[in-house]
């Protein structure tokens, strides 16, 4: 008796699929063709290594009234040596405006710190985007790393679990309600 093919075995299969359980033999069909012309391979898609270019800034919910805590977030990161020294204090301000601006901050400690100080932030709504602009492109447009780069694939960042509660101490700053 001759061995069958792996064909032969995937029409046997799927014909007693079919007597037995329409739902099974349909999905076995789909995920196994029975076909021998193979499949042209996908390709993958380029990933974005830049983000968009924006001018637009976050909005602090309180700017109007409490502008004071943006400086104070300043003062500490600058402190605790996140930003470089040379970050000049109306830039970093601007970037909380709800205006335009071009100005770059230098982020000198890890990405992932950058991440999840703006993802509570905006998660609190003690900012906001503009419409149509998410947080990611404003942070990848105004931050750049220790060598001037853009920062890239911000939104795939884990919680940097050292450092959560000193950056979730950072972001209750700008928190009114607690001060």
């Amino acid at each position: 008796m001759a061995t069958p093919t792996n064909a032969q075995l995937g029409k046997l299969l799927a014909s007693y699929l079919s007597t037995s359980n329409d739902a099974l033999a349909i999905t076995f069909r789909k995920h196994y063709s029975l076909t021998t012309s193979p499949t042209p391979p996908r390709k993958p898609k380029a990933k974005r290594t830049t983000p968009r270019v924006t001018t637009s800034s976050f909005t602090y919910r309180w700017l109007n009234t409490t502008p004071q805590r943006i400086t104070t977030l300043y003062q500490y990161l600058l402190r605790a040596k996140w930003i470089a020294a040379d970050t000049n204090p109306d830039d970093f301000l601007a970037i909380f405006s709800g205006g335009t601006t071009n100005c770059k901050i230098r982020w000198i400690s890890k990405k992932t710190h950058l991440v999840y100080l703006f993802r509570l932030l905006t998660d609190r709504q003690y900012i906001s985007t503009p419409k149509g602009i998410g947080r990611w492109m404003i942070v990848g447009n105004h931050f750049v790393d220790t060598r001037h780069r853009p920062f890239a694939f911000l939104n795939s960042q884990r919680i940097p679990i050292k450092a959560q509660p000193a950056i979730e101490q950072l972001a209750e700053l700008l928190n009114i309600a607690n001060h």
